[in-house]
């Protein structure tokens, strides 16, 4: 794009009476990085990283505004003013980098999911209905408990304004306890507070007018509401839209958030953090429709991954400022880069979902599989001096070797990175071949232009051994020679056609009509090699070990890739344990039951079961008196995520 181009993202934005340096903003998300509910270093340096790379604004993540309201028992708290002295320190470390800053609160109401004994929460909703995902039932609010929730919203914002921050949010969207009051599938009351849209609609209003009341006129204030639960059973579009202009006319609020989804469902929390599968930006038409009807600034959110796609996004009216969260942890300098027109220097964010989202949820801190720096700011994220200068050889650019080539190459030593194929990769290709998986190759395109900026010295179609090696006569060598495919023992299928993952994915191999997928790893392979082959009218069962598909991959990746297995018309099979097969059935034994599970009239099995790591160099380099490291799959077979941050580690070591 021409320079002009970015004029509008690139513009300052006024917020009440707060004035933003650019219409880039790192939304509120939890990061994990809080020290029992409160505040601490890792989680300053985190957003100083932003503040520092460019972020127009930043909203803390959502925090508690009572003892009942954390979805989790972690979560960030605003209650007492035992949070005041760490909020004042991130307001004070981001503005000295330059950023502006708003906290975010929030009330989950029948969302929370854990307690600090392990035993279930008791929830709190507008009305007494169950929660689909969690299978809870929430208590329903009383008038009096409803007036407290209101106060500790209003004093909650109180704190967030004399810690010294520039505004706050009120979080109001995917299905949390303002959301569930506008509801009408979640609302079921029958006083001032259910029944009409009015009523409904009551809960949020009062809660907004007594944040405006408690920090005064001049104190920017937010609602973040999604636009859609896009469920069947959440938060209309047109009950959205209602309470955005509702609120628009009582003039208590400065700005509005647009989000999608919701956390009460299966199906709406996909679209919290939305998979590659979504298209980038999806979010835009909701906003376009808000825009006619709002003259408030309007922050929209929903997968915008790229400057081009905000840019466009403001340019067509559709907000006024663009939420780039994933794109800012996957590249914490995006804002400085789009100043500095260093558009193909930006690492996009691919929606992979696997170390954001997907640490989140096994409980660690959020990160990046492409930059694992990202969220390790006190620990990865500053490289050490090189004291002594190394010529240093990597052999094999996949994603692990590639990383530690441009990690070592920016401190400074000679590296040459050396592919006996010719392309960069490895098996990053392969698995941007799976149906709604293309955009995994921008993994290879970010770490290629890593290598490049890092002036690695790059020999493609060059097989490495020992004698090579002896002429290069590096100080240190890094094997990252990935792994090999697992070829499959004819001597248990005997008769049956057998192919692997790569053999259909890649087209050098053709099934037949009935294939059996027979998938141990439970990650995004089986389901997508069953999709590519339904998708090309072959009838398709699927057999995991696990107890469903997908098992091991971040929860809405897996979520969304349910319902395309559905639409599909795949067969799934679980706790099904590969055996054998011979000409036309293919024999599992049910791993809980140990008994046998035979699939009849099948003409093809296809298995899944990964690569085995490629240790033949590692081998014939053995004894040699040279400083030597072995990362990614040749190391053990593991996925993306590890090879980089091997990778990584191993170039900060050198």
């Amino acid at each position: 794009m021409s320079e002009s181009n970015f004029a509008r993202l690139l513009s300052p934005l006024r917020i009440g009476n707060v004035l933003l340096r650019n219409r880039i903003v790192f939304t509120a998300h939890d990061s994990s990085h809080q020290v029992q509910g409160q505040i601490g270093d890792a989680y300053i340096a985190y957003q100083v990283a932003r503040a520092r790379g460019g972020a127009g604004l930043q909203i803390l993540s959502a925090a508690s505004i009572d003892e009942n309201s954390a979805t989790y028992d972690n979560q960030l708290q605003l209650f007492t003013d035992d949070a005041i002295p760490g909020y004042r320190r991130m307001a004070e470390a981001v503005h000295e980098a330059g950023g502006t800053v708003f906290g975010q609160l929030l009330h989950s109401g029948r969302d929370a999911s854990g307690s600090s004994d392990g035993s279930k929460p008791v929830t709190y909703s507008a009305s007494a209905v169950r929660n689909e995902k969690l299978h809870t039932i929430s208590r329903a609010l009383s008038i009096s408990e409803i007036r407290q929730v209101i106060r500790s919203f209003a004093a909650a914002a109180k704190r967030v304004q004399a810690a010294g921050l520039d505004g706050v949010e009120i979080c109001a969207s995917h299905g949390y306890l303002p959301a569930q009051f506008l509801t009408e599938s979640m609302n079921c009351r029958a006083d001032q507070y259910g029944g009409s849209p009015e009523n409904r609609f009551r809960f949020l209003h009062e809660i907004c007018a007594a944040v405006r009341a408690d920090v005064g006129e001049s104190f920017p204030i937010g609602v973040r509401l999604s636009a859609a639960d896009l469920d069947n059973v959440g938060l209309e579009a047109s009950q959205s839209l209602d309470a955005l202009q509702r609120l628009e006319q009582e003039g208590i609020v400065d700005f509005f958030h647009l989000v999608v989804g919701s956390g009460a469902t299966l199906g709406g929390r996909i679209h919290i953090v939305a998979p590659m599968a979504l298209p980038a930006g999806y979010v835009m038409p909701f906003a376009l429709q808000a825009k006619k009807v709002l003259k408030s600034p309007l922050i929209a959110t929903g997968r915008f991954n790229t400057p081009q796609l905000a840019e466009e996004a403001i340019t067509k009216g559709a907000a006024d400022a663009i939420g780039m969260t994933r794109a800012m942890i996957c590249d914490p300098d995006l804002g400085k880069k789009v100043e500095d027109r260093r558009i193909d220097d930006i690492r996009a964010c691919i929606a992979c979902d696997q170390a954001c989202i997907g640490h989140l949820h096994k409980g660690y801190h959020v990160s990046c599989i492409q930059f694992p720096e990202s969220g390790r700011e006190t620990s990865l994220g500053i490289y050490p001096s090189v004291t002594v200068k190394k010529r240093v050889l990597v052999v094999g650019a996949g994603p692990a070797g590639m990383k530690a080539a441009s990690v070592a190459a920016l401190r400074g030593h000679s590296v040459i990175l050396c592919e006996a194929s010719n392309r960069l990769g490895g098996q990053a290709n392969i698995a941007a071949k799976l149906p709604g998986r293309a955009e995994f190759g921008g993994i290879v395109t970010n770490l290629t232009r890593e290598v490049e900026l890092a002036g690695v010295d790059l020999r493609l179609k060059t097989v490495v051994n020992a004698g090579l090696i002896a002429s290069i006569a590096p100080e240190a060598l890094v094997i990252a020679t990935g792994g090999k495919p697992t070829t499959p023992d004819p001597d248990r299928f005997e008769g049956m056609r057998t192919l692997t993952a790569e053999d259909v994915l890649s087209g050098v191999e053709k099934a037949g009509q009935r294939v059996v997928v027979a998938d141990a790893l439970c990650d995004w392979v089986g389901i997508g090699v069953s999709l590519q082959l339904a998708g090309d009218g072959h009838d398709v069962t699927l057999a995991v070990t696990g107890t469903l598909p997908g098992e091991t991959i971040p929860l809405y990746v897996r979520d969304e890739l349910a319902g395309r297995l559905f639409d599909a018309g795949v067969k799934v099979v679980n706790y099904s344990r590969l055996y054998g097969a011979d000409k036309d059935s293919v024999y599992f034994e049910h791993i809980m039951a140990l008994k046998p599970v035979v699939l009849e009239n099948v003409d093809t099995l296809v298995v899944c079961d990964g690569v085995t790591a490629n240790r033949t160099l590692e081998q014939e380099v053995e004894g040699l008196d040279l400083e030597m490291y072995s990362i990614g799959d040749c190391l053990t077979p593991r996925t993306a995520e590890e090879a980089v941050l091997d990778g990584l580690k191993v170039g900060r070591l050198l």
